[in-house]
């Protein structure tokens, strides 16, 4: 691909953005609309059949669905031509990961991680409304945008490696291989457990939380294995007595090892979240919170992909993992819109279709947005520390340079090849 190409027959290629294991990201103008967007070539290998193909799609299709301010929008996904190449559209952005912020920063101060975290949580309760664990919850893939009014707007990204729970679906996985970054897995993905669920999710926003805290994670081993272990049987290393005490016990609760002892879902540790933010001071979190707006979405070349099946409850749901390397952290969009409903229920695979049921942020400290105002914002600064280098690494998955950060080189990661993705 070379600047200047026609992509789809409708975006005109701009720049490269970044490169990583699961494929290329450009930035690109769509011929139409004549609106910029960051374009994810997916890079599925050679021996990926149909099934892989279809199932691109068919996810693609699920993900784009999620309208949620916190979660980063899949604009338009398709063939590059028919047979050939996979494509996302995705809005570009303005900022930085989280991960570059604590890279920078050190530890934040506990208003702003305890905000950031919140927002992650209502994002991640839309996902587990639509049935999707994203099971790779980690400061890359967290992007605080810039809002309108110049504040932050947290989004989750990359849902590459997440898991679609339906009944008519098995887990497309290698047997005992789990999937994820290390540092980031609760016990039950770090043992390569198949009937992992949206408490996984909690376990790992817990983890980046105490890392916004502390400056480094929970927990540090020499290598993969002893770290696999002390994730499973270790407590955490304890927070500073600074942070306050409502903040500790969030997280402690969050890693709890039994995923029944942790918050019941991630509408419930948002709300947590919210309310110790509102006890502790919100101080000068720049956190915006945008109104609904209209789907911004180009026609897609994927209108006539087949539907994902809505998600369905059941004691012994199967689950499919998304065969896309959707989103990994090289590419980022914003995300214009905001719905207004009822939070998710404790249940973790709620029946309602995410275009009705996805949850709602609660009124918090934070800057609240009157109706017909636009939202506001503040600013702060987290002071400057030391960052402890990490456990276990792998090499970083991708970089990407302009308008997103891609990870910094000194976290845990880890690649794993499946057989389809």
């Amino acid at each position: 691909m070379n600047e200047g190409d026609l992509v789809a027959g409708r975006y005109r290629l701009l720049r490269p953005i970044g490169r990583g294991a699961m494929g290329t990201v450009w930035a690109g103008r769509h011929e139409l609309l004549g609106r910029d967007f960051a374009l994810k070539f997916a890079s599925l290998p050679l021996r990926a059949g149909p099934e892989a193909r279809a199932r691109f799609l068919r996810e693609a299709q699920a993900i784009g669905r999620l309208r949620h301010p916190n979660v980063v929008d899949v604009a338009d996904f398709g063939e590059v031509a028919p047979g050939g190449g996979l494509y996302l559209a995705m809005e570009l952005l303005e900022g930085q990961s989280l991960a570059a912020r604590i890279e920078e920063q050190g530890a934040l101060r506990p208003a702003e991680a305890v905000a950031i975290a919140a927002e992650i949580a209502r994002g991640l309760a839309a996902a587990h409304v639509a049935g999707i664990v994203h099971r790779d919850i980690k400061p890359e893939n967290i992007f605080l945008s810039r809002g309108m009014r110049g504040g932050l707007v947290p989004k989750l990204l990359d849902f590459g490696i997440s898991k679609q729970q339906q009944a008519d679906e098995t887990l497309a996985t290698m047997n005992g291989v789990p999937f994820g970054t290390p540092a980031y897995m609760s016990p039950e993905q770090a043992l390569g457990e198949l009937d992992v669920d949206h408490r996984t999710d909690v376990w790992s926003l817990g983890v980046v939380l105490h890392e916004m805290l502390a400056g480094k994670h929970p927990f540090v081993a020499p290598n993969y294995q002893a770290l696999m272990t002390k994730i499973a049987e270790s407590p955490a290393a304890s927070l500073d007595v600074s942070v306050p005490e409502v903040v500790r016990n969030i997280v402690t609760r969050c890693l709890q090892k039994n995923p029944a002892d942790r918050f019941a879902d991630a509408d419930a540790l948002a709300t947590a979240l919210e309310d110790a933010l509102a006890r502790i001071g919100p101080g000068e979190v720049a956190i915006e919170r945008p109104r609904a707006l209209p789907s911004l979405r180009p026609p897609t070349s994927a209108d006539a992909a087949q539907p994902a099946s809505s998600p369905k409850r059941g004691p012994a749901l199967a689950a499919a993992v998304v065969a896309t390397g959707l989103l990994a952290g090289l590419a980022v969009v914003a995300l214009a819109g905001k719905r207004d409903a009822d939070p998710a229920t404790p249940a973790p695979v709620p029946s309602a279709p995410v275009a009705e049921a996805l949850p709602t942020p609660r009124e918090t400290s934070l800057p609240a947005t009157p109706p017909s105002a636009t939202p506001t914002a503040t600013t702060t600064q987290a002071p400057v520390a030391p960052r402890s280098a990490n456990p276990v690494t792998h090499g970083p998955s991708g970089s990407a340079s302009g308008k997103a950060s891609g990870p910094t080189g000194k976290r845990p990661t880890t690649n794993v090849n499946d057989p389809g993705f």
